[in-house]
């Protein structure tokens, strides 16, 4: 029922205290298709513009049958979102699509709009960041960066079975 009548209706049952309605509504990302393209634009500052693309990225490895390699697509994305997040000025383009050809890819790419380019960090043993590029270097399939106008992309793929 609209909010309305929900208020409505805690009136007509009566007592003395007041009445309070609050709505909340769950924005669920459009499901991904089973081939094509999706991005995600995250601001910095945004957590919530963060947590849909995390949710992009789920969904899109689950609809696209990434199987035994979606955790690691997950991470890798997470990865290089975050590098954007904490190591330039601006925001983050996340971009993923499926590559068909003789073999079946997953392509992540997160564009920003700073020209340095990112570098492997030594983290130490105690270091709590430096870890983002190893972890790509470790899973990916094979990754590498494309200057971008003023900026970059930071792009790597993930070879994955095609559907059932």
């Amino acid at each position: 029922p609209p909010p309305d009548r929900l208020i409505q209706l805690a009136e007509e049952r009566g007592g003395d205290d007041d009445v309070a309605l609050l709505l909340l509504r769950r924005r669920v990302p459009e499901a991904p298709r089973a081939g094509g393209r999706l991005q995600q634009h995250v601001a910095p500052g945004d957590p919530e513009a963060l947590v849909q693309a995390r949710h992009m990225v789920r969904g899109a490895v689950r609809a696209w049958d990434a199987g035994a390699r979606a955790d690691e697509i997950e991470l890798v994305a997470d990865e290089l979102v975050t590098n954007v997040l904490l190591h330039t000025e601006g925001s983050a383009v996340v971009t993923l699509r499926v590559l068909d050809g003789s073999d079946r890819r997953l392509r992540i790419e997160v564009e920003d709009s700073s020209s340095a380019l990112p570098r492997r960090r030594d983290a130490g043993e105690d270091g709590v960041s430096g870890r983002g590029l190893l972890l790509v270097d470790l899973l990916a399939d094979v990754w590498g960066v494309e200057a971008r106008g003023g900026g970059k992309a930071v792009w790597c793929e993930f070879l994955t079975p095609g559907p059932a």
